[in-house]
């Protein structure tokens, strides 16, 4: 789908990404088309899974959860797919990765103690087809945001 998308596609994804409150004539108004045109792509974008929804992006220290650990997993190969699964069902969990390397899955997760981390960790594995975890703390975060830096169609250079 990616490939059909027109530079007012990208550029309605790029706004509604930044603030999703956005109502449907100020968009149209700041990117100069008809409401209905508007209306028409973004329903176009929901349908076709471009969009997937909408929604806010919570402050988590603010909601008292100033524990961010990374934790990457060793999984035995047929069971990457129902431990990944599995995974996102703890509410703990804002994201599942199935990556390269050493490890099989990379989860990030938020908690509001080391307790809680603590309890997580152990009810992880626990699981007999994980092989290996390994965890990090997060002690600073640098950047942390869920707007990909394509949308912008940018490239910048370290």
């Amino acid at each position: 789908m990616s490939s059909q998308l027109d530079r007012l596609d990208r550029e309605i994804v790029r706004l509604l990404a930044e603030d999703a409150r956005l109502s449907i004539r100020s968009l149209a108004a700041r990117l100069g088309v008809a409401p209905s045109t508007l209306h028409a792509r973004l329903q176009r974008l929901v349908a076709n899974g471009v969009i997937k929804r909408f929604t806010i992006i919570p402050d988590y220290d603010q909601l008292g959860y100033t524990i961010t650990a990374l934790t990457l997993l060793a999984v035995e190969g047929k069971y990457i797919e129902s431990i990944a699964r599995e995974l996102t069902s703890y509410p703990n969990v804002v994201a599942v990765y199935d990556i390269t390397g050493d490890y099989d899955l990379a989860i990030i997760s938020k908690f509001k103690n080391i307790d809680g981390l603590n309890k997580f960790l152990k009810t992880v594995n626990r699981n007999p087809h994980i092989r290996r975890t390994v965890t990090s703390v997060v002690l600073k975060v640098f950047k942390e945001d869920i707007v990909a830096p394509i949308l912008s169609e940018r490239v910048e250079s370290v």
